[in-house]
């Protein structure tokens, strides 16, 4: 019984958390516009909730876990870990968003058992049970501090082996590229498409650059800018793309907190024969936690600029010799 009890205060923490992801931040949470809903960076979500999250089972078996270091330890992490489960298998979040809300959680998870085990030693730990209330109040407090704007740049650089020429006519439309021409990493096999090819189509007398990426992602571009073999400056139309119904295209590609601002190509001849080509991506945040949200912005966008510059270094300098 003594167990059950312990294991409950994990199952219902974990719970807790599921329920309060729904309820404020949620798109269609049932309060409407009170709560930060689909903004996973901020202070309520990233760190109070796990927090919350990790002191509960201590509410429900605080005993029988401060007689211990080990679930003193433990105890929070599986509560939160739980709760990644529950996430995962109803399709709230995905392996990438997992990832991303992570690292507060699981330090969040850590430093409780350190840090509040030694304060609710030998003391009633009854008023504590009003903590499962400070989400909805905080968050509605945090909708009151203007997001901070900012914007932000990640630029790649790769050498290929031909002129400006060949390299050109494989920008602006890129050839498909095969499985065995692309290195897949670690983003790609937790939830981030890889690039397919690129075409021009015309709709309804208006010219898109079509990126097309595995999983059936279509993003719509326009050319904003070009100098013929120099530079070419790309726009993209969220708005008139096809997403995927994915978490990552939800609570990422269509959100307030991140946008795409320009893609764009640069060509520098280094000699007849090699080229240096530039790949650059400007977005913006618009959060309140914009260091954050840029750490993993900046390696996810990072490690997809430097795999397809490395895929079309291959595939121009196999397919098309000097």
């Amino acid at each position: 019984m003594t167990e059950f009890k312990e294991y409950l205060g994990i199952l219902l923490a974990s719970l807790y958390g599921f329920i309060i992801r729904i309820f404020i931040f949620a798109k269609d949470n049932p309060f409407g516009k009170i709560y930060d809903y689909y903004n996973i960076y901020t202070v309520t979500f990233l760190w109070v909730l796990p927090i919350i999250i990790s002191i509960i089972p201590f509410l429900f078996a605080k005993e029988e876990i401060l007689e211990s270091k080990k679930k003193q330890f433990f105890f929070p992490f599986f509560s939160v870990l739980l709760f990644f489960v529950f996430t995962l298998i109803t399709r709230i979040e995905d392996l990438l968003c997992i990832l991303i809300i992570s690292f507060p959680f699981l330090i969040s998870a850590g430093l409780v058992g350190l840090i509040i085990a030694p304060l609710i030693k030998g003391k009633d730990t009854k008023k504590l049970y009003t903590i499962v209330l400070i989400p909805f109040i905080f968050s509605p407090i945090e909708t009151l501090i203007p997001n901070e704007r900012e914007v932000f740049k990640v630029q790649s650089k790769i050498i290929i082996e031909r002129d400006k020429q060949t390299i050109w006519n494989n920008i602006i439309e890129v050839p498909e590229i095969k499985d065995y021409e692309y290195n897949k990493g670690f983003y790609n096999y937790i939830g981030i498409p890889r690039p397919v090819k690129s075409e021009l189509i015309s709709i309804k007398g208006k010219e898109y650059r079509v990126g097309h990426f595995t999983d059936g992602l279509k993003l719509y571009e326009t050319i904003t800018e070009s100098k013929y073999l120099n530079y070419v400056r790309f726009k993209i139309h969220l708005s008139d793309s096809k997403l995927r119904d994915l978490p990552t295209d939800k609570h990422i590609l269509n959100s307030n907190n991140f946008s795409f601002e320009n893609i764009s190509y640069k060509l520098r001849m280094i000699s007849n024969q090699r080229t240096e080509l530039t790949l650059s991506c400007e977005y913006i945040l618009n959060s309140k936690m914009n260091g954050y949200a840029n750490f993993w912005a900046n390696s996810i966008i990072k490690d997809f600029e430097t795999r397809l510059l490395s895929s079309l270094k291959l595939k121009i300098e196999k397919q098309f010799p000097k």
